[in-house]
């Protein structure tokens, strides 16, 4: 076969463009008809405007910035499908003819055991991308092999993407995971979820290859935030008892709702749905399993979620109703209360994508208008901690799911997946993120004036030796090792273990001479330890006295970001410096910049 010329290369591209608009055109019309029907799966427009707005931004990382991975966080029910068309769309009618994408290399995959998913994908997409959907029981078939010029989109990426399971192997047997393949071969991917925490601090390693984008949020849209606020999101409980299934039956559906029929869905196991069925019949209510072994008709889904009810109904459900279902806007104007699977170790993940997940949505105009929802039971501290993660994953701030758990000081400890940097041959890995531990500020103060540190230690009836200087002219302190000079970083975060035991005697220091920067010794600084038993009127009558300066830990700062230490060592040094300085680096748009923020008040002046 003879390589084809300019001409032809460029003849083919149009006629692919014209395909790829031609199939999307029919999409669009064939989902608006539906929609017209009144099928309950289709929707007003095809693509939304913010789903269009967020596939062109995407695009341009690519195209712009040259991104090899685009990491999409999203909110449950915002509209992921929408965006994964729109974007395989414009990439592969894209007008510059060395970037347009080839519409044979995309490919949409999921790491789910989920066929539902990809019917409902299939049923969605513009025909020239419908054999190229592929769910995980199907993630055989989707045929890797010499991709070039191309688009593969992974939806819940925080599911099936552990070492070795079917989609890395299919991935790795590809030899995709490798800079220098996507590079020469121009393949570019797309990492899509609600719930990627994990994956985030693992592509955080990926450096300027990948970029975090965020989807945009429409004022219809309603989430769990909102029904947190609505009181519409309750602390869920066990069900294992008799009382506690006839309390949720009594309290969430009879009380709440009365003679508003409604379809009530409650997540059962082995233990619970015998207990829960029975609780339904003494309130005369009527039970159904909703599970994959014994799943309602279509006769039945009419009858609940169209037909007018003549009694409440209570689904029992299993694995149905997680991540990527969807109960269409029709069926949520049907469901009343709903109750999640109470367990001892909560999976953030695992509550956030469940049943409140799969409530969210646009239809805040319904509910704004007082049509009344739930309670949607849950655990509360999960969707909490969900939410102010989604805000700041690289924060301090508590998060636990399967593979990965992050303490309230921001320490992560996670399992590898996939995508973790020893898995992505060719990767020069950025390093992690690091997240310094706060230490109390009423365990210790900060001064500069060692004759001020001489009188807090009266007051406070410590007893205070002075630390002679070494050859340098340093004051060297140990902090549980041999001395040394010591940063007021390090100092600061010693504090909480600032004491010897004896024979099961605590001691504890004084204090630790220290200097912001090492290598000045006119940066002294001392940490005085507030002593456990310590009279607090003392350590006001201190505060009242003399200024304690603060060090507020923030993020780690870059190798990109600018050096902290000269304007910082600039301010310390000037004895005469009266306003407050602030150094912060603004994160980077690629990255979450870290720095320290350092605040100095007016150095005390020793009373004599």
């Amino acid at each position: 076969m003879s390589i084809p010329t300019s001409a032809e290369l460029n003849a083919m591209r149009d006629a692919s463009r014209k395909l790829v608009k031609s199939s999307y055109e029919t999409a669009e019309a064939e989902n608006y008809l539906n929609f017209l029907k009144g099928d309950d799966k289709a929707t007003a427009e095809y693509i939304f405007p913010n789903q269009k707005e967020d596939a062109k931004n995407i695009v341009e990382e690519f195209y712009r910035n040259n991104r090899r991975v685009v990491s999409i966080q999203k909110k449950t029910k915002v509209g992921a499908d929408g965006l994964m068309i729109e974007t395989a769309t414009l990439l592969t009618t894209h007008e510059d003819p060395e970037f347009v994408f080839n519409y044979a290399n995309v490919r949409i995959l999921t790491g789910m055991s989920n066929a539902g998913w990809e019917k409902d994908m299939k049923d969605k997409a513009p025909s020239c991308f419908k054999d190229k959907i592929f769910h995980h029981g199907q993630l055989s078939k989707a045929d890797l092999r010499m991709m070039r010029n191309s688009l593969l989109i992974i939806d819940e990426i925080d599911s099936g993407d552990k070492e070795g399971q079917v989609l890395h192997t299919i991935l790795k047997e590809a030899g995709v995971l490798d800079v220098r393949h996507m590079e020469e071969h121009n393949n570019r991917f797309i990492f899509i979820s609600a719930t990627m925490i994990k994956e985030l601090y693992q592509l955080y390693q990926w450096g300027s290859l990948h970029k975090l984008y965020k989807m945009t949020i429409p004022a219809s849209y309603i989430g769990h935030t909102d029904f947190l606020q609505l009181g519409i999101i309750k602390e869920f409980y066990s069900l294992q008892s008799k009382e506690n299934a006839e309390k949720w039956v009594q309290e969430d559906i009879l009380d709440n709702y009365g003679p508003d029929y409604r379809v009530h869905i409650v997540r059962l196991n082995p233990k619970t749905v015998k207990i829960v069925e029975a609780a339904c019949i003494r309130k005369g209510i009527l039970f159904r399993n909703h599970t994959s072994t014994d799943r309602l008709t279509k006769d039945e889904q009419t009858e609940f979620f169209k037909e007018a009810l003549p009694q409440h109904i209570v689904l029992g459900v299993k694995g149905f109703f997680r991540r990527a279902n969807l109960i269409p806007n029709r069926w949520k104007l049907r469901i009343g209360a709903t109750h999640e699977l109470c367990v001892k170790n909560v999976d953030n993940n695992v509550q956030v994508q469940g049943l409140p997940g799969r409530m969210t949505g646009y239809w805040r105009n319904d509910i704004e208008r007082g049509h009344k929802t739930g309670p949607h039971r849950t655990s509360i501290k999960a969707i909490k901690e969900y939410e102010v993660t989604y805000l700041n994953p690289f924060g301090k701030d508590p998060y636990q799911t399967a593979g990965f758990k992050k303490n309230k000081n921001g320490k992560v400890t996670s399992e590898s997946t996939m995508l973790s940097a020893k898995n992505i041959t060719g990767l020069h890995a950025v390093d992690l993120p690091t997240v310094e531990e706060v230490i109390d500020i009423n365990l210790y103060r900060i001064y500069t004036d060692e004759n001020v540190v001489r009188d807090v230690c009266k007051i406070l009836k410590y007893h205070y030796i002075s630390t002679p200087e070494n050859a340098n002219g340093f004051k060297e302190t140990s902090l549980n090792n041999k001395p040394s000079v010591v940063s007021l970083r390090d100092a600061v975060k010693k504090v909480p273990t600032a004491y010897g035991t004896n024979n099961g005697v605590k001691t504890y220091r004084t204090y630790y001479p220290c200097y912001v920067d090492t290598t000045n010794n006119t940066s002294l600084h001392f940490v005085v330890i507030i002593r456990p038993g310590t009279d607090m009127s003392k350590v006001a009558e201190c505060d009242a006295k003399y200024t304690s300066l603060t060090l507020e830990n923030t993020k780690k700062q870059t190798e990109n970001s600018v050096q902290l230490s000269h304007p910082i060592q600039e301010v310390w040094n000037n004895p005469d410096a009266t306003h407050v300085n602030e150094v912060v680096e603004e994160p980077s748009s690629d990255v979450t910049s870290v720095s320290y923020l350092f605040k100095m008040k007016k150095p005390a002046v020793s009373k004599k």
